[in-house]
């Protein structure tokens, strides 16, 4: 059970008097009660159900909070990832969603544990399947396909995704061979364009309906974002109903099944992170976790995540530009920013960074001795959430 405090000085001023200091190492904040949050809002905005992808966010209390939430399926990418899953739910639907898979852990996904649904984006990928369940009729292979997917901070189709007569001859295969044919995309990762979906979904359409074939099962996939950028707030409505208004024209069987990934935009907003500043040196601030932690996506992706100075009023401080430096030897261990702070932060000072809960736990690593945590959970709301209206985000700052 992790230690529960109100917020973030609440915490620092127990652990100073616990210890006589600061925490050294950074500190992963969980609130568990914004995925329920999300997940309450696609339920009543999404015509379909979720699939969460694990890789998003793979901790514990995170497949707790959405099992609560009555979210029992999970796209898994590895073998790893479908043990951590049935450890902690036995129950769950588990769909492998990786379109190129070893033999290995395909024969250990079917008669291991259970796993009947997988990915394809090519003919051999079905054979091998085929070949390894020993020709089982109980499949439901997805076939992905390839769409328009300009627009998202990171694209995908150069990896994955099926096209041209290629699509039309998978759909057919994988229509005479699987028990159920189910048809999936990806407009790409943090997708800025809502109408992407609605673009993919008449592509795919058509692709189906030159196929031959009808389809029990759409997957719209992930790439739901959530907004980083400091002042900046989003709305994910266009999103739903781009998907939900484009669906009566899907050539799919009666009571098909609609499933959609809000990967990123059910975990962002999850979990914040406490750093200590180290140095400062002008506008550049070191701090004790950067581009090889949690703060991954600051560095590689140049997300501006919100951020505040822990003990600050809101709105008491003239505000300026930083950039910060993470604690490895590594010169790409950067993020650029800018992060808006009272001009006063200093050495020892704390902030606290927002919105860190998607990928920044899966990409942390251990380089150069770092990526030691400390781990609690808080009640109070973060900044800028996808899913409140401003007035109610407790911790919104005002840029000077």
């Amino acid at each position: 059970m992790l230690q529960r405090f109100s917020c973030a000085e609440d915490y620092l001023e127990a652990h100073r008097q616990q210890t006589g200091q600061g925490p050294i190492d950074p500190v992963r904040v969980v609130r568990p009660f914004a995925i329920r949050r999300a997940v309450d809002w696609f339920h009543d905005n999404f015509d379909g159900q979720l699939i969460y992808a694990l890789k998003a966010n793979p901790s514990a209390y995170v497949i707790s909070t959405l099992l609560t939430s009555n979210i029992n399926r999970f796209d898994v990418a590895s073998l790893k990832e479908i043990e951590l899953v049935l450890d902690q739910a036995p129950e769950a639907t588990l769909y492998y969603m990786n379109p190129v898979k070893s033999r290995a852990h395909i024969r250990a996904a079917y008669f291991q544990h259970g796993v009947r649904r997988f990915a394809v984006d090519h003919k051999d990928e079905v054979e091998k399947i085929l070949k390894v369940t020993q020709g089982a009729k109980d499949l439901t292979l997805f076939v992905r396909l390839h769409c328009n997917d300009q627009g998202s901070v990171l694209p995908l189709g150069q990896k994955y995704g099926v096209q041209g007569p290629e699509a039309l001859e998978l759909l057919q295969m994988v229509r005479a061979d699987a028990a159920k044919l189910g048809v999936t995309f990806h407009v790409g990762s943090q997708a800025l364009v809502p109408g992407r979906f609605s673009q993919a979904m008449e592509h795919v359409a058509q692709l189906v309906r030159r196929a031959g074939v009808t389809a029990e099962i759409l997957n719209v996939g992930g790439g739901f974002p959530s907004w980083y950028q400091e002042g900046e707030r989003g709305d994910l409505t266009p999103y739903t109903q781009s998907i939900n208004s484009a669906l009566k024209d899907m050539p799919l069987v009666c009571d098909a099944e609609v499933y959609a990934e809000p990967g990123r935009a059910l975990v962002a907003e999850a979990e914040s992170l406490i750093v200590r500043v180290d140095a400062r040196r002008g506008s550049e601030l070191f701090i004790n976790d950067g581009g090889y932690g949690i703060l991954f996506d600051g560095a590689h992706s140049d997300w501006v995540f919100p951020t505040r100075l822990v003990g600050a009023l809101p709105n008491a401080d003239k505000l300026t530009p930083f950039s910060f430096w993470g604690p490895t030897c590594d010169a790409a261990d950067h993020l650029k920013g800018p992060f808006y702070l009272p001009e006063r932060v200093q050495e020892g000072d704390y902030l606290e960074i927002y919105k860190t809960g998607a990928y920044g736990w899966s990409m942390s690593s251990r380089f150069n001795g770092f990526g030691s945590y400390d781990m609690i959970e808080l009640e109070d709301e973060g900044m800028h959430s996808n899913y409140l209206p401003a007035s109610q985000s407790s911790q919104d700052l005002k840029i000077s």
